[in-house]
């Protein structure tokens, strides 16, 4: 198996390893300053990490991101139907793809956070 191909299982486990590193991450680079690791994470480091990811550039792999996100619909709450109806128009369903699996990892990553975050508050 490639590292483009998995199951739901791996994308749940890559989630989970993802969030975790980069609050770890984020917690080293603030001097473990739980408010402003959140702030950094939030300001730039999730979008750079989700950007980035191979499972957001490789369309084989937008389509599995879509099919075990929790959040799948996740692109929805910054595109509305005419943007996307002008995506669709312009690029073809390839390009909503990578905008499906960008918004659906990077809310799935920020939940995992949410609850890291709380698990350390609630310690």
């Amino acid at each position: 198996m490639s590292d483009l191909d998995f199951n739901s299982n791996q994308y749940h486990a890559e989630i989970s390893d993802l969030a975790s590193d980069l609050y770890d991450e984020a917690l080293e680079q603030n001097d473990n300053d739980h408010e402003s690791a959140m702030d950094a994470i939030s300001d730039r480091m999730l979008h750079e990490l989700v950007d980035g990811h191979q499972w957001v550039i490789y369309t084989y792999s937008n389509d599995l991101v879509a099919r075990f996100s929790d959040n799948a619909e996740a692109y929805r709450e910054c595109y509305d139907n005419e943007s996307i109806g002008q995506i669709v128009t312009d690029k073809g369903l390839e390009g909503m793809k990578p905008i499906i699996a960008y918004f659906a990892m990077h809310q799935d990553i920020s939940d995992e956070i949410y609850r890291l975050n709380r698990l350390y508050a609630a310690a």
